[in-house]
């Protein structure tokens, strides 16, 4: 199962935020043992630099986006992505960029704490918890 990890979920692993960070470490496992396949964009392994280098030193951080760029798919941000996201996306425009960005790994789901930012894609959204309890049945 290929799943699309959004980037609040990456920031909660990365910068271990409480009580998110159990449900990312979680799906992470389940990514080791080979259960699912995930995929982050380079849009999140870029803002996940940007936002945990406040609470990090940058040896810290970059050692950080090394380890997720070894661990995770990337798949790329490009104009194509972009311009769709202008033309077809929907009322959150970097949540748009994540979903068109998302489209050549074929993802099953995208897991988010914000599922609202997906509205009206054509790809099943969940968040960790509901993700993890729906890959437990």
């Amino acid at each position: 199962m290929n799943v699309f990890l959004d980037t609040n979920v990456v920031i909660d692993l990365l910068g271990e935020r409480k009580p998110y960070y159990d449900d990312a470490t979680i799906i992470v496992e389940m990514h080791k043992t080979g259960l699912i396949h995930i995929v982050v964009s380079t849009l999140t392994i870029v803002n996940c630099a940007y936002i945990i280098r406040k609470a990090y030193s940058e040896k810290i951080m970059l050692e950080k986006v090394k380890k997720l760029c070894d661990t995770f798919e990337i798949t790329a941000v490009d104009r194509v992505a972009i311009m769709q996201a202008i033309h077809n996306g929907g009322h959150d425009f970097e949540d748009s960029v994540q979903y068109f960005s998302s489209l050549p790994c074929k993802p099953d789901v995208i897991v988010t704490r914000d599922k609202h930012g997906f509205d009206g894609f054509n790809i099943m959204v969940m968040t960790p918890s509901e993700f993890i309890a729906e890959s437990r049945k």
